[in-house]
């Protein structure tokens, strides 16, 4: 047995341990003695990725041997040799540092300790996701109902893998993506129902993003930890491949985008919702629909969705919630070719996507004939809206080239309005919550979702976008922040 126990700053550490001739499983435990995270990456003897998973105030327990592993293990011959664990304290590059203290004990030949649940294989002790992005659980174009960003025990979460392959059953999502702190999971579950999709939050002090569609893990044997570093990682994760980077709750302090030198061409999607029953959710989506806004004004067609970003489970709350932060709350709609990862990935590049919380928003563009995120150039669009909810009122609030130019109440009798796209560059719905009488709102109502923009490219700022950086947008934002005025509007349904 070995133990290890002392404090680490921001900063990188490689605990080191022999592993004797013929032992054929191996237990590491850890924990921070105060609330915190430390990132923790085991290493064999050979240099193969063997765990990877975060300490924080909890035990976390991991199990290695030949056959199988438990959460974040990666199963296979237990090498003799000298092992590394190495350790990362991410916190403080930006900040005043925080010592984080841990103990770490390792133990050899303990029981086996497998998942108890169906899984299959994601990622290998290679680092390399393994997972068929091709591969169909339903055929046939539809919009597929999901959630982009959730944790579970293997970073930050309470649900174990079995209890979220559970409840995203229960919420009827289509497709799920794990996205756990900067560790991939090396098995995902295999559902029904859901298709469960390999993920990961790069997560630094800058700022976070998802990665959907990885093809690796980012690598951290001795890896440059800093936030600007880790970053530039994550982006290079899709080998090539296409996949989405999505940056996360970009106004939400203090876990907000700072990041300026990220090209915007890097970015495909933006997180619009992010755990509506955080106490500062409301607010923070607020700020990301205000950045969203003038993206598009700068000619980028980065396309807004959701995340439930839960690490709750079901029956808990944070304060004053009255209701759960669970997966689906936001759903992200994507409209594919079938349910497979590359044809989610697609949808989401091409900005074919909607999100909503609980109205059960319906829509046609034309009929059906077009999707959010499309140049629809000069022409005429047609939109019909209705929502199926009926337990409390919502209203459609319709904002062109970054104004709100009217409010038009929404129930189960379909809303229908047309928009001469010649003179505009682009155009959204917000859907809130609240009354919406004879064209106006006592007050704006809470965000329930949004139909991302159809937009005319023929506008010279779609073919030379006005900024290209996210420092560069971010001063856009500082410039126009002004209460948003609705001016009149010749559209009537």
């Amino acid at each position: 047995m070995y133990t290890f126990s002392d404090e680490l700053t921001f900063g990188h550490r490689v605990l080191t341990f022999n592993v004797p001739t013929n032992t054929h499983s191996i237990q590491l435990t850890g924990t921070t003695v105060k609330k915190g995270l430390l990132y923790a990456y085991l290493y064999d003897s050979h240099q193969k990725l063997r765990a990877n998973l975060m300490f924080e105030k909890r035990d976390t327990e991991v199990v290695i041997s030949a056959g199988c592993a438990s959460l974040g293990g990666f199963s296979g011959e237990i090498p003799e040799g000298e092992w590394q664990l190495q350790i990362y304290n991410l916190e403080g590059e930006n900040r005043s540092p925080k010592a984080m203290s841990y103990t770490v004990e390792v133990n050899f030949n303990v029981p086996e300790k497998s998942l108890q649940v169906v899984t299959e294989l994601s990622c290998t002790k290679e680092n390399q996701i393994v997972f068929d992005y091709d591969k169909q659980k339903r055929a046939g174009a539809a919009w597929y109902r999901g959630d982009l960003h959730a944790h579970t025990q293997l970073s930050d979460g309470n649900n174990s893998l079995e209890a979220a392959g559970q409840i995203v059953e229960q919420q009827a999502l289509d497709f799920f993506f794990l996205t756990d702190h900067n560790i991939c999971h090396p098995q995902l579950p295999v559902l029904a129902n859901t298709l469960i999709l390999p993920s990961l939050e790069i997560t630094t002090g800058k700022g976070h993003f998802n990665v959907h569609g990885a093809r690796r893990g980012l690598d951290m044997f001795n890896a440059d930890y800093r936030a600007s570093a880790l970053i530039e990682q994550g982006l290079s994760l899709a080998n090539s491949e296409p996949c989405n980077i999505s940056i996360n709750h970009p106004a939400m302090k203090p876990w907000h985008w700072v990041y300026g030198e990220m090209l915007l061409t890097n970015v495909n999607t933006l997180e619009i919702c992010c755990d509506p029953t955080w106490p500062t959710s409301p607010e923070a989506t607020e700020g990301a629909l205000e950045i969203l806004t003038e993206i598009w004004n700068a000619g980028h067609c980065i396309a807004g969705v959701g995340g439930s970003d839960s690490h709750l489970e079901p029956h808990e709350r944070y304060a004053n919630a009255t209701v759960p932060s669970i997966y689906g709350d936001p759903a992200t709609f994507v409209y594919a070719q079938g349910l497979s990862g590359n044809a989610i990935i697609n949808g989401l590049r091409s900005g074919h996507v909607y999100l909503e919380r609980q109205c059960q928003l319906a829509f046609t563009i034309n009929n059906g004939d077009v999707l959010p995120g499309q140049d629809v150039a000069n022409d005429v669009v047609d939109f019909l809206l209705t929502v199926k909810d009926e337990s409390i009122a919502y209203y459609a609030e319709c904002i062109i080239d970054g104004k709100i130019v009217a409010y038009y109440p929404l129930s189960t009798k379909p809303l229908h309005i047309q928009f001469d796209m010649s003179e505009h560059a682009w155009v959204r719905f917000d859907i809130r919550r609240g009354e919406c009488i004879d064209g106006k709102v006592v007050c704006r109502g809470e965000f329930e979702g949004m139909i991302n923009p159809v937009y005319n490219g023929t506008r010279r700022s779609f073919k030379a976008p006005l900024v290209a950086t996210w420092g560069e947008l971010m001063v856009r934002v500082e410039r126009s922040k002004e209460p948003l005025a609705t001016k009149p509007s010749k559209y009537k349904n």
